[in-house]
């Protein structure tokens, strides 16, 4: 590498609202500049709240990808785990009385449910609601779904990486702070304007990152990381090479380095052409 172009050797982006695009797809342009990085010794992680198995459909199994999925709490490389971290089904129960709870009750003006649940397993996701508007949402996120009578029953041998609750208006004002409030020792964090995650404490995307930079031998100053919401926070401040999309919530584009264009300007893809000039030469 010359002097002014950083050694990167890593690139983590979240997905929704920072690399896909205004209608939730990815780029055209992206697969290139893909080809790009790894031709380049570039490994490039999707980081994302989605499930493995979502991104693999997406994305397919390439040796220049590293899956950060699931918040965090499923990290893979080539098919093979690398870190895995499950919460503790005590923590698990308590979320789910309370959804169930939830379910089928509205504020004022309201005409759908207030929170709908879903338990991610590592090797499914299991929904007992089966609303449309519900379904429709779950189904972006997760390929490997299952529509079942008691999400406990059907996810007791499984390992639940994560509670996903959809809140068809107000995460970050209304269900996040009513799933803080039952106390339990795990983290809560909205990652989207629908959605709010429970992970088991301490775990996220940065947590994660950490970890590749570790397994890879890669350092902070040689990984680039992009994002758009609460759940990116650590992602971002895992990377030396730090960007917040200009769509991005405030605490994101305060924590990030640097700035990117926005998503539904491709501003991942312009960013890292521009700060790695020399891919695809």
């Amino acid at each position: 590498m010359t002097d002014d172009i950083p050694d990167i050797r890593l690139v983590a982006s979240d997905m929704d609202g920072t690399l896909l695009d205004g209608d939730g797809n990815v780029p055209d342009d992206f697969w290139p500049l893909l080809d790009d990085l790894e031709r380049a010794g570039v490994l490039f992680a999707p980081a994302s709240g989605r499930q493995y198995q979502t991104l693999v459909e997406v994305f397919g199994e390439r040796p220049g990808l590293v899956f950060i999925a699931e918040n965090g709490t499923n990290v893979v490389r080539e098919g093979v785990t690398i870190a895995i971290e499950p919460l503790d089904r005590e923590s698990v129960e308590p979320v789910v009385a309370w959804a169930r709870g939830e379910a089928g009750v509205g504020g004022a003006g309201d005409t759908q449910p207030a929170a709908g649940l879903v338990v991610c397993g590592a090797r499914s996701a299991y929904i007992e609601r089966v609303d449309p508007e519900f379904v429709s949402h779950v189904q972006r996120y997760y390929a490997a779904l299952e529509v079942v009578d008691d999400v406990l029953e059907a996810s007791r041998h499984d390992d639940v990486l994560k509670l996903a609750v959809y809140d068809h208006g107000r995460a970050e004002e209304r269900t996040g702070p009513a799933v803080r409030a039952l106390g339990l020792d795990v983290d809560v964090v909205v990652s989207g304007a629908n959605w709010v995650d429970v992970m088991r404490r301490g775990v996220n995307k940065g947590r994660a990152l950490e970890r590749l930079q570790r397994e890879l031998g890669v350092t902070r100053e040689q990984t680039m990381a992009f994002g758009d919401y609460l759940n990116d926070l650590e992602l971002v401040e895992a990377a030396g090479w730090s960007y917040a999309v200009e769509n991005a919530h405030p605490l994101v584009r305060e924590r990030a380095r640097h700035g990117a264009p926005a998503n539904t300007e491709g501003g991942v893809l312009t960013t890292i052409r521009a700060v790695l000039p020399h891919l695809g030469r």
